[in-house]
């Protein structure tokens, strides 16, 4: 391996496969393309997505800028020393076809998530910007630039995989300007004829990965999480499957993608029979590595040229795809850096992979092997066992089906009974089904994650903010945790939160919905907190959720004793509070022992009132310890932020409601 450098007036001679077509073209004194190249990429400034984010378009001028000083400089350098710029127009089939391949890929997948369609300008922006800077590296170098399709493939692949936040955009340029650098400059001469060494694409991205994963900035500065989330569309694995089938129809690279995909699956059977869990969570064979599988190792220029060879360098993938899975999962790194991180490291044992197909006994298995069947009929061979695999797969409801992993309750209950990594599969689902399904549901069992703080560390401020989301795609859970954290935890997103959570359940109790929306609304208008303070609307609230409802007893005693009257029927209040008593409710029996010492609502009696206290002591209530060893009973106070019962009985999860609140 060397590194290619220095100015060359004439490049070397070029052996070219026989099906490019080369057009010379004339002599110019002036970087014109480009010039005009670089024009119209400062242009998309113009563009809406651009032209409305200050940051993204400080990025494309900035880059545009860059480009301009060098074809300055360029065109002042080939003044001074006579050169000329000339190019060739070679159109390869192996890049025209890729692109279309992965643009195809591409228009399908937007079609369920806008987003890429939103994305599309600025991935035309990558495209002139990539033209121009390949323009540029070869004139540099005295050489003659080879125009063709061959940007497209490495620009379209690259926004399969990863794209920069827009306040961070000039970050996507400069990954691609890393993958072109290492394009023209890493190179090694293979079977006679020099070739770069590494996936352009995928070397771009993986510089950029090691950086973002040692500075953890890899959430904050791209949207590669969302993008693997999004990227599963209904049949999105025929899809790729149908696209893979002509560049492998064509490029005889089938046994890389089948060897790695045959792996895949034993060791996902494996695992499952041997844990009876599911090792990659909610699907067999996620749309991301089913497309790693075809686009990031089946590139003819960086994997290798041995039938052998390639059934190694797919398994070698595999293998390391299934470990990074689980590593970067118990390392808290993003995930979907796992189908990457391989990639350069696989390009580079490409040679040593080859050699061993080649050498000694398996050397000549493989040389039977290829000798066989003329190379196209044998790959042809090779394709119809991939089609007949992946049809049993099909059959067999392996893969594009509905996934017995892919449930929040299956992994709760996993979790539940300690099986391992449970915990993180059931966050992975959960954050999965919410980004990927806009699930209410599943935001409101990421807040209860956060809040329990059994499997990450407690976060309520994290909780709040999935407990909002869930809100405001209308999941009634995630309102009344909304409610719960702001009133019995002052913990908010937002007071536009709180109030949107409480006009809901407002709606909802106003509509009969369930008896936890009254109450909760019912301790905003008692507490004066979130809602206008009114004990008489309160007094309503609580009433409407019912006689059986616990926690609206316990408030109609705490307005009553507070009050020191009554306006409603007190037997409901007695009749609850008396059996939540006997059940070894401390609160029930602090406010039953107020309503007996004040006589309010019963026949005053302290024997009766000092007897509640006694059994509300020995239930664990510190204040009525404190309140007996007293010779006069204190006067009442309200236990609603001191009683250890009320932090015990949130948050809500819709699963699993609390006893006597629906």
């Amino acid at each position: 391996m060397r590194l290619q450098s220095g100015l060359q007036v004439e490049a070397a001679p070029v052996t070219r496969p026989a099906q490019e077509m080369v057009v010379v073209s004339p002599r110019w004194r002036l970087p014109g393309i480009p010039l005009a190249l670089t024009a119209i990429l400062a242009a998309f400034v113009l563009v809406p997505p651009v032209r409305d984010n200050p940051r993204l378009v400080w990025s494309l001028l900035g880059v545009s800028a860059g480009l301009l000083l060098w074809e300055l400089a360029l065109a002042v350098v080939a003044r001074r020393r006579g050169m000329a710029f000339r190019l060739e127009y070679v159109p390869v089939r192996a890049h025209w076809v890729q692109a279309l391949v992965q643009m195809g890929i591409m228009v399908y997948w937007g079609w369920f998530w806008r987003d890429v369609y939103a994305e599309m300008p600025l991935m035309l922006a990558q495209l002139v910007f990539f033209y121009a800077l390949d323009a540029l590296l070869a004139w540099s170098r005295g050489r003659v630039w080879r125009l063709g399709f061959g940007p497209m493939p490495i620009v379209i692949s690259t926004n399969l995989l990863l794209w920069f936040r827009h306040d961070w955009y000039f970050l996507q340029f400069a990954m691609l300007a890393v993958g072109a650098l290492a394009k023209q400059f890493i190179t090694w001469e293979r079977d006679g004829r020099r070739s770069h060494i590494f996936n352009p694409s995928a070397f771009g991205q993986f510089v950029f990965a090691v950086v973002l994963i040692a500075t953890g900035t890899t959430k904050e500065l791209t949207v590669g999480k969302e993008i693997a989330a999004a990227f599963d569309p209904p049949h999105m694995l025929l899809v790729i499957l149908v696209g893979g089938l002509l560049v492998q129809s064509l490029f005889h690279v089938t046994l890389t993608t089948v060897a790695g995909t045959v792996l895949l699956v034993l060791l996902n059977l494996v695992y499952t029979k041997t844990t009876g869990l599911y090792f990659f969570v909610n699907v067999n064979i996620a749309g991301p590595i089913f497309l790693g599988l075809h686009l990031l190792i089946t590139d003819p220029a960086t994997s290798p040229r041995t039938n052998l060879g390639r059934v190694v360098f797919g398994a070698l993938y595999a293998a390391a795809y299934f470990a990074l899975f689980r590593i970067l999962d118990v390392m808290e790194i993003p995930l979907f850096w796992d189908k990457l991180l391989p990639v350069p490291f696989l390009n580079l044992a490409v040679p040593l992979i080859d050699r061993f197909a080649r050498a000694g006994v398996v050397g000549r298995l493989n040389g039977a092997w290829e000798g066989a069947l003329r190379p196209s009929a044998m790959n042809l061979v090779h394709m119809g066992f991939w089609i007949a695999f992946v049809g049993v797969l099909w059959g067999a409801s392996y893969i594009d089906a509905p996934h017995p992993g892919d449930s929040i309750p299956f992994w709760k209950k996993a979790f539940a009974e300690g099986r391992s990594n449970a915990g993180h599969a059931l966050v992975m689902t959960a954050g999965g089904q919410a980004i990927q399904g806009r699930s209410g549901a599943a935001y409101n069992e990421l807040g209860l994650i956060c809040m329990e703080g059994k499997i990450v560390d407690a976060d309520r401020a994290s909780a709040a903010r999935y407990f909002a989301e869930a809100c405001d795609l209308r999941d009634e859970c995630g309102c009344v945790n909304v409610a719960i954290q702001y009133l019995f935890l002052n913990e908010r997103l937002s007071d536009d939160d709180v109030a949107h959570a409480l006009d809901l359940l407002e709606a909802d109790c106003g509509s009969g919905g369930s008896g936890r929306s009254c109450y909760l609304v019912g301790v905003a208008h008692e507490t004066g907190r979130g809602r206008p303070l009114d004990r008489d609307r309160a007094v309503e609230l609580f009433v409407q959720c019912g006689e059986d409802n616990l926690y609206a007893a316990r408030a109609l005693a705490r307005i009553a004793l507070a009050e020191n009257a009554v306006t409603f029927d007190i037997r409901s209040v007695v009749h609850c509070l008396v059996d939540a008593a006997r059940r070894g409710d401390a609160e029930s029996c602090w406010y039953l022992a107020y309503l007996y010492h004040q006589g309010v609502g019963l026949r005053q009696s302290d024997e009766k009132a000092r007897a509640f206290l006694k059994a509300a002591c020995q239930f664990g209530s510190v204040e009525a310890c404190e309140a007996l060893a007293q010779p006069v009973l204190p006067e009442y106070r309200n236990p609603l932020m001191n009683v250890p019962g009320w932090a015990s009985q949130f948050p809500i999860d819709a699963s699993e409601p609390p006893e006597g609140v629906d």
